[in-house]
């Protein structure tokens, strides 16, 4: 019976104290909520961060694990990297891979394009997500930022393809497979 009680009293305490400590008691601004859909991984562009991008532009070198891009060989596992070292292929280090939301790959410079919503929030965005500005082009709402911290480029990218103040974001690309339809 003891137990019963005590089990009682700490619901009791629980729902009590729940309006203290654990509901928020300050608004949340409608800026800062993010709603994820049902699958947000759906239209992601990863960056392969590990990956070592190599030009080719006589297509020489046949190995398996190397993917083709355009003029460029791209290496993704350590097997791929290993095998490159006897032939006399230029390495891209400013280059990185992007797997695309419908499988293929593509080549990156690793900076971003921004289509915002409002002008006055390039600074904010920029500052928000530690980006630095290359390029505005005011007349089609559309910025260029490289990011201060390379190695969380996946992860400004999910925040940004889910802010309010931005209309669309993805990675530059400099060279494509497949040409959009």
């Amino acid at each position: 019976m003891r137990i019963v009680l005590l089990l009682i009293a700490l619901i009791v305490l629980n729902v009590i104290f729940a309006d203290r400590f654990l509901i928020p008691t300050k608004t949340i601004p409608s800026d800062q909520i993010i709603y994820l859909d049902d699958n947000p991984q759906e239209n992601i562009d990863v960056l392969l961060l590990e990956s070592v991008v190599y030009s080719d532009p006589n297509n020489q070198v046949n190995i398996s694990g190397l993917k083709n891009v355009g003029a460029y060989k791209v290496a993704i596992d350590a097997q791929a990297k290993s095998n490159i070292g006897a032939y006399a292929l230029k390495n891209m280090p400013e280059y990185k891979a992007v797997e695309m939301s419908n499988g293929s790959l593509e080549l990156t410079d690793m900076k971003i394009i921004i289509q915002y919503r409002d002008e006055s929030d390039i600074n904010v965005l920029s500052y928000d997500y530690g980006l630095n500005k290359v390029e505005v082009m005011s007349a089609a709402n559309v910025a260029i930022f490289e990011a201060q911290n390379k190695l969380q480029l996946n992860n400004i990218m999910t925040r940004l393809k889910n802010d309010s103040r931005v209309v669309d974001a993805s990675f530059n690309l400099v060279e494509m497979s497949e040409i959009p339809q």
